[in-house]
């Protein structure tokens, strides 16, 4: 199978590094290291595709942001102290990021300036994924055994709130109108993923939102699905659900929030990153941290990587290679 020219970015937890990767040969073209004092939480490909943004959490409970420059191949922290960063997302022209911390509290963050706003008080919950777009902030919110979506504007201002149908565990815009939650129980009775869809209404911002559910069938099996993560084909309304405890991926047609197949992995992935092209993909795992190549048209695990680093599970995957590079010796 043909595979369309990509980079990578990945963590490595041994050296403390930053690696730039040939996604076609496998070669390390750089490694950037970071203070090894400092625990990465995301990692964000800018939307000029120069730069990934890396937040992180010190030894001493504080936050910071660190910058990779991918055609320097050089990086740096950001001169500004941040609250620990449990959740974090860009805005799409990457001038504003959006911060939640351990304590349910949202932060903007204007990049250029270096100021930093807070937003409201602290919630009684625990804040589980960030996503944003022109128009708003989508957050997802775990309180006693169940969820919300909570929708700002870039001001900080609530717009909008949904309950959802069990506990969320990440939020995704597949950049067609969609909002993608996957989501669990405590019980793991009831899993799957709710897709909000957003329609375009004349002074309404955001959109209105209706919601479909998909709930993932129960077996005879005692092991939870655990939907963890999605990644989505825009193209061909495809939603990939990435379930961490089961070892599989559910595809579902977004459009009619129905499950088409399933593809079983046989190893935990956490996160699931679509290559060029759209029939690879690389998954992440924060519990075995290393890499899967993933043939979504055949539904079947390709490859693992093999080394003795430990790869964190947030990469970032450029989709074309970064002119004037050269590979490191």
């Amino acid at each position: 199978m043909e595979i369309m020219p990509y980079q990578l970015v990945v963590i490595d937890d041994t050296t403390h590094a930053l690696l730039l990767v040939d996604g076609n040969q496998g070669e390390i073209i750089a490694e950037m290291p970071y203070p090894s004092e400092y625990t990465p939480t995301e990692l964000l490909l800018s939307p000029d595709h120069s730069k990934v943004y890396m937040p992180v959490i010190g030894t001493n409970g504080k936050g910071g942001l660190f910058v990779a420059n991918l055609e320097q191949k050089s990086i740096y922290r950001l001169p500004v102290e941040l609250p620990p960063p449990t959740q974090f997302t860009l805005a799409p022209k990457g001038n504003y990021a959006y911060i939640a911390d351990p304590n349910g509290r949202l932060f903007s963050l204007a990049i250029p300036t270096m100021s930093l706003t807070t937003w409201g008080n602290p919630a009684e919950a625990a804040c589980v994924g960030l996503a944003a777009d022109h128009t708003a902030i989508y957050s997802v919110w775990e309180y006693d055994n169940q969820g919300s979506l909570a929708v700002f504007n870039p001001a900080g201002q609530l717009l909008q709130e949904h309950h959802l149908p069990g506990i969320p565990t990440n939020i995704i815009l597949d950049g067609n109108g969609h909002i993608l939650i996957p989501f669990t129980s405590a019980a793991f009775t009831v899993e799957g993923i709710i897709i909000f869809t957003m329609t375009e209404e004349k002074d309404s911002a955001p959109a209105s939102i209706t919601a479909h559910s998909c709930i993932y069938s129960k077996d005879t099996s005692i092991c939870p699905a655990y939907p963890s993560h999605v990644a989505t084909c825009p193209k061909e309304q495809i939603a990939y659900v990435v379930n961490e405890e089961s070892a599989s991926i559910t595809v579902i047609d977004i459009t009619n929030a129905a499950i088409i197949r399933q593809i079983e992995i046989g190893r935990s992935i956490s996160c699931l990153h679509i290559l060029p092209g759209d029939k690879l993909a690389v998954a992440t795992s924060h519990i075995l941290a290393d890499l899967s190549m993933i043939d979504l048209i055949n539904g079947r695990l390709l490859s693992v990587t093999d080394t003795k680093r430990e790869l964190l599970g947030y990469i970032a995957v450029i989709p074309s290679p970064i002119p004037n590079q050269e590979k490191s010796p």
